[in-house]
């Protein structure tokens, strides 16, 4: 009974965080008897399930582009993808790295009800960097599992299509796991300075959307969501292009009682898939990401050799899933019948 009465509270109380955005004017007249819209509740999502997909990413080894267990791994992202969601599809493209490497890109995308036209975008991206270049001495060169920084979102989003598999929401939803995002140039590289170095699976798919004209109500893109010392303040380009997106995503954690970890703080803006999403797109998109606003940097093990399966906490990456989940759920409670 209690479990039920906390449940109906959290929804009660995401209902109200969604009546609190910034379009609120003080010259509208009040409506007395008015309600809050009941808030659908999404399904229980499972922490250690996500877990075990994140697991099973790094199992293949560090998934760096042209490698065997970057291929490998490809392949198996798209069989489990398609186990949950029929329509899979994996977009392949070349593209030209910092270091002059052209590489075969490869961004799995699942597509739920795809004839639908009112849709929601969840992305993450699956490689791995292939160095660890903000390690100290010998490490610096040595190859990493990306455990955090890669895996975790991908495992919290194929955790998302299973839980769609079985609840089955009436509305668009594509997943999309960008690959080529983490080949950036290195500060201290001497190699010519390449512009836009980063993120090149999310811009070789904006630019190449696989749907002609897609478009989506909003995104919210996973990095780094895994950790057991997380903390995700409100990221500054997210906040530029889509602050009423980071408000409701802040204000359903915050009513789900995560508001320890999804911070009213905010970080720097950072070049991450969301921004040419935005950019070249023009889809209001979010980030998620672990950034200690403290140290002014990301989570400790970032591009390091300790990026691995030790860093990670179930009950994280539950977390973030859940609120991803409701927002889906949400939004199905403010669909126009």
């Amino acid at each position: 009974m209690t479990n039920v009465i906390r449940v109906l509270s959290v929804v009660f109380l995401i209902a109200l965080a969604g009546c609190t955005g910034k379009e609120q004017t003080e010259d509208k007249p009040e409506v007395v008897d008015a309600k809050p819209v009941p808030v659908i509740p999404a399904p229980k999502l499972n922490p250690d399930s996500a877990y075990a997909f994140v697991k099973q990413q790094v199992d293949f080894g560090p998934r760096i582009p042209g490698t065997k267990a970057h291929a490998a791994c490809a392949k198996w992202l798209h069989e489990k993808l398609q186990s949950y969601i029929p329509t899979v599809t994996t977009q392949n493209g070349i593209v030209t790295t910092f270091d002059g490497k052209k590489h075969d890109l490869k961004n799995v995308i699942a597509s739920w009800l795809p004839e639908k036209k009112q849709r929601i975008l969840l992305c993450a991206h699956w490689d791995t960097r292939p160095f660890a270049d903000r390690d100290e001495g010998a490490n610096k060169n040595k190859i990493f599992d990306g455990a955090n920084d890669g895996a975790s979102g991908v495992g919290v989003l194929i955790e998302i299509a299973r839980q769609i598999a079985i609840a089955k929401p009436d509305i668009g939803i594509d997943i999309v796991l960008f690959d080529l995002e983490d080949y950036g140039q290195p500060e201290d590289s001497n190699f010519p300075e390449m512009k836009d170095s980063w993120c090149l699976g999310s811009q070789y798919w904006a630019k190449n959307p696989h749907v002609a004209g897609y478009y989506a109500r909003y995104g919210i893109l996973l990095d780094m969501v895994g950790a057991k010392d997380a903390v995700f303040p409100k990221e500054d380009t997210s906040v530029y292009f889509a602050s009423s997106l980071v408000d409701k995503i802040w204000n359903t954690a915050s009513a789900m009682g995560y508001g320890s970890y999804f911070i009213n703080a905010k970080s720097g803006g950072i070049t991450d898939d969301h921004l040419y999403i935005n950019q070249i797109l023009n889809i209001p998109t979010a980030v998620i990401i672990h950034y200690d606003i403290n140290s002014t940097d990301f989570f400790g093990h970032h591009h390091r050799v300790t990026d691995n399966m030790d860093q990670i906490d179930a009950k994280v990456l539950g977390m973030v899933g859940q609120v991803t989940l409701q927002m889906i759920f949400t939004e199905l409670s403010s669909k126009p019948q």
